[in-house]
């Protein structure tokens, strides 16, 4: 296992070009729902890992959306049903990988090897959906005690790109009541700039092997 020190020239040099990508997290474009993202990159009869995948919900969100594919899911919790409770059991490949909201429970140097794993479980153009909570949200990452890693939209873009990953897209994501919605998107934005804070819940990013 390399040990992220020696390679973190290449972490800061990744980040930057995110960086420069959205100089501000606001500058990320906005979605209400995962499901859009859902909607845009997965495809019939596509092949889908779960990773993470708890009681495997995200099964049930793509059957609603109406997207006819192969759903797959791993998880290290035994009480629920998976495919597969460890990577090291996994030779097949797949045309896409979910990685919702896990990242942020392992150290850097794990969160860097379990991205590079799944990079081998990926076919050629496919791609990994990833997303962590959004840290310009304080109370989104520290609600819960279990988050170990806390990652800016760009430092997560370079781990990424650091294991493997051509990032095509970045997005934030938040969903309200209608009039709250209205009233932070579009009323409050310049107060919450000029606080340095976000309303936005979650960043997904968009890697291709």
């Amino acid at each position: 296992m390399q040990n992220i020190e020696s390679e973190w020239s290449k972490v800061f040099q990744y980040r930057e070009y995110a960086h420069n990508l959205y100089r501000e997290v606001w500058d990320i474009p906005l979605i209400k729902k995962r499901s859009e993202l859902i909607r845009r990159f997965l495809k019939n009869r596509m092949t889908v890992l779960d990773v993470g995948a708890g009681k495997r919900g995200m099964e049930e969100e793509i059957k609603k959306i109406g997207i006819d594919l192969v759903y797959k899911s791993m998880d290290i919790d035994r009480a629920n049903r998976h495919d597969y409770y460890d990577l090291s059991d996994i030779s097949e490949s797949f045309d896409a990988i979910l990685l919702f909201e896990v990242i942020e429970h392992l150290s850097l140097q794990d969160g860097i090897e379990l991205l590079k794993r799944l990079y081998n479980l990926i076919r050629d153009e496919g791609i990994i959906i990833a997303s962590t909570p959004n840290i310009f949200n304080p109370s989104r990452y520290m609600r819960d005690s279990t988050h170990k890693t806390f990652y800016a939209y760009d430092e997560l873009c370079g781990i990424m790109n650091l294991a493997g990953y051509k990032i095509t897209a970045v997005y934030r994501s938040y969903n309200d009541a209608f009039h709250r919605y209205i009233l932070k998107v579009y009323l409050m934005g310049f107060l919450f700039r000029f606080l340095g804070i976000d309303y936005a819940n979650s960043i997904f990013i968009i890697g291709q092997r």
